[in-house]
């Protein structure tokens, strides 16, 4: 009689349940009463190693409504109702577009139509030309219903698969297991106890049970043992970059007034950076106070009047909105609080450390991440300087191509973001500039200063090779244990 290897309860639980599922099971769909997915995981590991199951690798790809998709599921989709509106009207200018849904609900619902093929003929869309689209329009419209009950769907219409917004697609990777031991009877019977608890004590039953036998003959590989994380070691490579060029490195706080974070910044009290959706504000059962109070008054000063022959916002400025505290949004506040305590160039610093941003998260965007911060204090500091520095670093990671676009902050004049081209694919992975006179001159800091706020994960992704920035914190073990960089 075949005789299988002795078997964790865990083990027993899984292998049942793998049997009552039938072959091709995939991992996810298993359910067994009282273990968790991490467990049932382990346990299906193991019965692989002890020769009872095979698995394979599947990658699934799973969809799910984005923001958009979710108004969307109530208004309905912007073409739709611009289809309405062309119907009932006869036809419809751009113009009429525009003052019925607005211009970005109209825009959206002329590039989704011209996808359909219906374009604008002298300007006007007539409504036999616009009810050709309806019919796929509903059939969208029907997925995103689909997708909201089921949460999965492998049928969506390609062009709503790539609208970001409205749909979010995620790969998902999970096991397809086969038994290879095919009688139930070698599995069941009575259990022994594996672990010997206080209920079991009192009650008598380890009497009746037994205990379970110990195997000590378990094969253990020992070709692969723990090692630090490749984000930790992503950190420590930048680090090592910027102290090799003889940067100093800076240290600060998780939390931070507004007046930091974003007064100090030339930042107005009225950005959207600043709103609830953006930033994670804090409550304080006290008032803390604000870290270098004196400079409340002159950073008032530069918001309302401006500095200099810079005019300023020109707004009334108030010191309880400056007063909130948040956690810090980017580490650029470090480096202006230092540039403050330390004034006197040449003076170059670094970190790299956390930052929170009330994001919706997906394949390339996480609330919480680290940034990597720089800035240059010093007489010589210029555009070309911060040119050279950002294709050095870039360089010293691998990336040879990379481009500097033009962009905007209200802090840096002139700005730029940093694109890097990897497999012909361009990604933005942060921004720089020049600091404004706005930033620099209230707080005593004389010279030009250069700065740059680059994202580590996303830099790391494309590092190590990965299509998802969430996989860098799934603690994928298939992935610890075979990771590569990716240069």
């Amino acid at each position: 009689m075949q005789t299988l290897p002795i078997l964790s309860a865990n083990e027993r639980k899984v292998l049942k349940a793998i049997y009552r599922a039938g072959d091709g099971v995939l991992e996810r769909e298993l359910r067994v009463e009282g273990l968790d997915e991490r467990e049932i995981a382990s346990a299906v590991s193991y019965l692989e190693r002890k020769g009872i199951v095979s698995t394979e690798r599947v990658t699934e790809t799973r969809y799910q409504l984005g923001p958009e998709g979710l108004r969307y599921l109530s208004e309905g989709l912007p073409e739709r109702r611009a289809i309405e509106f062309i119907s009932s009207r006869g036809s419809a200018t751009l113009q009429d577009l525009f003052s019925e849904l607005g211009e970005q609900e109209a825009r959206i619902a002329l590039a989704q139509l011209a996808r359909l093929g219906i374009r604008p003929v002298g300007g006007r869309i007539s409504a036999p030309e616009a009810e050709r689209a309806r019919e796929e329009v509903e059939r969208s419209e029907e997925a995103l219903r689909r997708l909201a009950s089921s949460g999965y769907t492998g049928d969506l219409p390609v062009g709503l698969q790539r609208r970001e917004g409205v749909v979010q697609r995620k790969q998902t990777s999970t096991r397809r297991i086969k038994a290879l031991v095919r009688d139930l009877s070698l599995v069941e019977g009575a259990e022994g106890i594996g672990e010997l608890t206080h209920e079991a004590i009192v009650s008598g039953s380890w009497r009746e049970r037994g205990f379970s036998p110990y195997d000590l003959h378990t094969e253990v590989s020992v070709g692969w043992h723990g090692g630090r994380h490749p984000l930790s070691e992503m950190i420590d490579e930048v680090r090592e970059i910027f102290l090799e060029m003889g940067f100093q490195e800076m240290k600060g706080h998780y939390i931070e007034s507004a007046l930091w974070n974003m007064d100090a910044l030339f930042i107005p009290q009225d950005h959207p950076a600043r709103e609830m959706q953006d930033t994670f504000y804090i409550q304080a059962s006290q008032d803390i106070g604000i870290e270098h109070p004196e400079i409340v008054d002159v950073v008032k000063r530069v918001h309302e009047r401006g500095w200099g022959r810079y005019v300023g916002w020109r707004y009334r400025w108030s010191v309880g909105e400056a007063r909130k505290l948040l956690l810090r949004t980017h580490t650029t506040v470090t480096t202006i609080r230092y540039l403050y305590e330390n004034p006197e160039p040449p003076l170059a610093i670094f970190s790299v450390e956390r930052v929170f941003r009330h994001e919706s998260v997906d394949w390339k965007h996480l609330a919480e991440l680290h940034q990597i911060e720089g800035a240059v204090h010093s007489r010589e500091s210029s555009l070309s300087t911060l040119k050279w520095l950002m294709r050095y670093f870039y360089s010293r990671l691998g990336f040879r191509e990379i481009r500097l676009v033009p962009s905007y902050y209200p802090y840096t004049e002139p700005s730029m973001d940093v694109i890097v081209k990897v497999n012909g694919r361009e990604v933005e992975l942060g921004g720089s500039g020049v600091f404004r006179p706005e930033v620099t001159r209230p707080l005593g800091i004389r010279e030009p200063v250069i700065a740059w706020g680059l994202g580590l994960e996303r830099l790391a992704m494309l590092y190590y090779g990965l299509d998802d920035i969430r996989k860098i914190y799934q603690s994928d073990l298939s992935w610890l244990m075979t990771y590569r960089v990716k240069k």
